[in-house]
């Protein structure tokens, strides 16, 4: 793509594209199929420039995501963010933009990788916060306690593993172990069934276990908890709390 027009988007199915006129620089508007859990597309800007050309979202990303409650204020949140989009390619600018530069001979390959982290956006977005504050609140306290049972075991937060090809997040690395603090909701459980059951078809020792949200509904902790508990370690986190213990690292 030498010229900057709609030509590539109009041809794949679900982009939608349009030129902005009266920049001093040639632009398109690009619309992905990849939409948030509010049905928001993702969207970005191709701008020419020379012989390359700039992607940037120009913060409508991160904009969204406060709009459907994410604080991505909180430095936890953001560098959640920063693990899916730097791991293609792209960089989270000070003011909020997702942006990358792009040479004009790959935009084709470049657009494979738009999608990608896009999609990884989505399912981010959905794992963590269809609780919205709860589950940060949750988080916070899941964390706060894995440093009080262990204080001098290794804590890694957001830490990533392939699985089938397929990067997955857990919200922390405790040691050895990959821990996530997961809201009663039957989003929530399947998706961390489904990566359970990948992580232990790839690897038969690794370590998982999920804590249950049980403070707000103890009835729905209780029937989810033996869905989870027939592929990971799982306890509640009332439970995990009073009466969970480790060996001394």
């Amino acid at each position: 793509m030498s010229a900057l027009d709609c030509t590539w988007f109009s041809v794949n199915n679900g982009w939608h594209c349009a030129k902005i006129e009266g920049r001093t620089e040639e632009t398109l508007y690009v619309s992905t199929p990849v939409a948030l859990a509010d049905g928001k597309p993702l969207d970005f800007y191709l701008i020419k420039r020379s012989n390359t050309f700039i992607f940037t979202d120009d913060g409508l990303t991160i904009f969204a995501l406060q709009n459907y409650g994410v604080d991505i204020d909180s430095r936890r949140h953001l560098k959640g963010l920063e693990a899916v989009t730097d791991r293609m390619g792209f960089k989270i600018a000070e003011n909020g933009a997702i942006e990358a530069l792009i040479p004009e001979d790959q935009v084709a390959w470049w657009m494979g990788r738009v999608l990608r982290m896009f999609c990884g956006i989505a399912d981010w977005q959905a794992e963590r916060f269809d609780q919205h504050d709860e589950d940060f609140s949750l988080a916070e306290e899941v964390e706060r306690l894995l440093k009080i049972k262990a204080p001098n075991r290794k804590l890694v937060n957001n830490p990533r593993v392939k699985l089938k090809g397929v990067d997955y997040s857990f919200d922390f690395l405790w040691g050895e172990i990959y821990v996530d603090a997961i809201s009663p909701t039957a989003q929530s459980v399947s998706a961390r069934l489904r990566k359970a059951i990948l992580a232990t078809q790839d690897n038969d020792d690794v370590g998982l276990l999920f804590i249950l949200d049980d403070r707000f509904d103890r009835d729905r902790a209780d029937r989810e908890l033996p869905v989870l508990g027939q592929v990971a370690e799982t306890v509640r986190l009332s439970d995990f709390a009073q009466h969970y213990t480790v060996l001394q690292d």
